[in-house]
């Protein structure tokens, strides 16, 4: 551990150690196989579930659009200000819509500032889409519900990835989706979000607008995103994780207790 003047152990040591490497996708399980040599047969594949909180159908009691003077068909992006959440290529992606298309959606950034956020803040000025955005620093559970309820879309962006938790959360809240087509995304997401090039505002304008203005692919997006969020629960991972426990009981009962702790 950090500061307590014992050496850390590489991170590819730690995954040797594991009886069984989880991930949820066949991208995930190659790049294990890949970066660390995990054997095939010691890699198990269990989707990413979506969170329980955006299942249980709550009705928000928050209105945030009368708090932040939000317009209607607000984009929302929930993420930390790191700079592979790509916020500037969504900047740049605002200034297109505003000058070729006439489009000036309010962007909802939720997220701490991870040292990245003056950078944000500077790349919006000089594009001039600064009335545009909204930060709102930390928001409740409640708070995040009501956003997803009440947003023209969700924007996800990240470098990377693609098991990021909004997406899903957003498929359940009825929320369409407009993510990276990044490694995995295609077999997280099939056809529930409209996927766009990371680095090419052009694209992710193209899809804004498309999403905004064609009710027919909001509608589509929206139907096939609440499908997607109920068909891998909480409860198909536990009963994946309790399968893969039993699988390896017969390896285990072959040490004493005792040796649990030792390497």
């Amino acid at each position: 551990m950090a500061g307590s003047g014992k050496a850390e152990k590489p991170r590819s040591a730690r995954f040797w150690r594991a009886a069984y490497v989880i991930t949820g996708t066949e991208t995930g399980r190659r790049e294990l196989e890949l970066y660390y040599q995990i054997p095939p047969q010691r890699v198990r594949l269990l989707p990413h579930p979506t969170p329980a909180f955006a299942l249980k159908g709550i009705i928000p009691s928050a209105n945030l659009t009368a708090r932040f003077a939000l317009k209607p068909s607000y984009l929302l992006y929930p993420a930390q200000f790191w700079p592979h959440k790509n916020h500037v290529n969504l900047l740049l992606a605002l200034s297109i819509l505003k000058s070729h298309l006439g489009l000036t959606p309010n962007l909802v950034l939720v997220g701490s500032d991870k040292g990245n956020r003056k950078h944000v803040e500077q790349a919006a000025a000089q594009l001039g889409v600064s009335s545009q955005i909204v930060f709102t620093g930390f928001v409740t559970q409640d708070e995040l519900i009501a956003l997803y309820k009440q947003a023209g879309a969700l924007v996800y962006l990240s470098m990377s990835g693609p098991e990021n938790l909004p997406p899903l959360e957003a498929f359940a809240l009825e929320c369409p989706v407009v993510a990276s087509h990044i490694p995995g995304a295609s077999e997280q997401f099939g056809d529930c979000a409209r996927l766009v090039s990371a680095f090419s505002p052009e694209d992710i304008a193209t899809a804004l607008h498309e999403v905004l203005s064609n009710s027919d692919t909001r509608k589509a997006l929206i139907t096939r995103g609440q499908t997607r969020a109920r068909a891998w629960t909480s409860r198909h991972f536990v009963e994946g994780v309790l399968k893969i426990v039993d699988e390896f009981e017969p390896v285990r009962r072959c040490w004493p207790s005792s040796s649990a702790s030792r390497t």
